[in-house]
């Protein structure tokens, strides 16, 4: 017998006929007259191979109703012959919530590891403005006790408000995917003001092998990243990074990371550190058209000042979920707790600090500028801190057009 691949187990899974118009008139009674002619027209159009007019079809219907099991599932496997990888597999997580018959929730599990072993290279690049009301990471307080002693905070030293102007961008590629493969990845991000003492960029790489363990797929890279602020160097950091992805049955993704860094200051040696960051995830489809996921983190500093250096621990939540016309809304909140190991000089107390964010997005994905689709976002920070020197708020938009090649 010969080898079934993924878009075959799909299309058997899915009682796929020579006759597409047929099967499809046959699959989509009970729809909509209207939804069935579509349907049609999409099934049709995946049998001639004119996948973008397929991918157009069955987005069109999901838009009137995302709850359609059988669409959906079109929609990832037209995805999938395009080789819109993270597009598919974010489509075949919805279609799993939908706890479908058990042949066809196992093709799903395939397709996301085909999905997953097949990548080769990606490219995502966005750009937009930013309107802030804390550019700068500032208190907005007028002044600071010293050793118990009021001081009069300088204007720099407090919060500045203002537009960036950013663009950013990522790339990655796999090489030597029969055997041992190579990752190689670089990513950057540089927001300008009119102000340019607030010009905020940084860049960043990693290389290293890829393993197969346990089910999933390991990373361990060798990285780097430089920061410059107001247009001078800020840091250098150098260090390993591993991370790690499984699918747990065919609703839940795990993910875990591990980070070990040395963190380089310009003319600051007391914040210079060795630092190390584990990260574990998950998400999990909550219906039809909707995604559910969660973090936690805790990061250790060993900095040469002792008040410098911390400890810190996160936890973060939210969801996001197609509402039709295109929209994929999406919420969050995230809580850290950071505590200093000594008191820093030369305020004489221990920095401890509860924050905060809360964050809002949408996502319009039928706009189509050049390639780019737009979002709207916006993100409060609330950081409470026993130093008012880092007692902060902060409100922050984005307009940002987004491409994935």
């Amino acid at each position: 017998m010969a080898r079934r691949t993924p878009a075959g187990l799909l299309a058997l899974s899915l009682a796929c006929a020579a006759t597409p118009s047929v099967t499809a008139a046959q699959s989509a009674q009970g729809f909509d007259p209207e939804i069935q002619r579509e349907f049609v027209q999409g099934m049709t159009d995946y049998s001639q191979r004119n996948y973008r007019s397929a991918e157009a079809s069955f987005r069109r219907i999901l838009d009137r109703d995302p709850g359609l099991l059988r669409v959906r599932l079109e929609l990832a496997r037209t995805l999938f012959m395009e080789k819109k990888d993270e597009q598919a597999d974010y489509q075949f997580r919805l279609a799993a919530a939908a706890h479908p018959e058990a042949m066809v929730a196992k093709n799903i599990v395939r397709f996301r590891q085909a999905l997953r072993a097949r990548r080769s290279w990606r490219f995502n690049v966005d750009f937009g403005f930013s309107p802030d009301s804390n550019i700068n990471s500032a208190t907005d307080k007028q002044s600071v006790d010293i050793y118990g002693l009021p001081f009069r905070l300088n204007s720099d030293a407090r919060a500045h408000s203002g537009t960036g102007l950013f663009f950013g961008g990522d790339a990655s590629i796999r090489l030597n995917r029969d055997k041992l493969p190579i990752y190689l990845g670089a990513y950057g991000h540089w927001v300008r003001y009119s102000d340019h003492r607030f010009d905020d960029g940084y860049v960043g790489g990693e290389a290293g092998p890829e393993f197969a363990l346990a089910g999933g797929r390991l990373r361990a890279t060798a990285t780097g990243l430089a920061r410059w602020y107001g247009g001078k160097p800020l840091q250098k950091s150098f260090g390993a990074h591993f991370a790690y992805e499984k699918l747990l049955g065919n609703l839940w993704t795990l993910g875990g990371a591990l980070l070990v860094r040395r963190n380089d200051y310009s003319g600051r040696r007391d914040v210079d550190a060795i630092d190390v960051e584990a990260r574990v995830s998950v998400d999990r489809p909550l219906g039809p058209a909707m995604l559910g996921f969660a973090y936690a983190t805790v990061e250790r500093d060993w900095a040469h000042n002792s008040g410098q250096a911390f400890k810190r621990a996160s936890l973060g939540i939210g969801i996001q979920k197609e509402i039709g016309w295109g929209l994929r809304p999406q919420i969050a909140v995230d809580v850290v707790r950071q505590a200093n190991d000594g008191p820093l000089a030369p305020f004489g107390i221990k920095r401890s600090d509860w924050l905060i964010e809360g964050s809002a997005s949408i996502y319009k994905r039928d706009w189509n500028l050049g390639g780019f689709a737009p979002s709207l976002s916006v993100t409060y920070t609330r950081n409470r801190s026993t130093l008012p020197l880092y007692d902060q708020k902060r409100l922050r938009g984005e307009v940002r057009l987004t491409r994935a090649f």
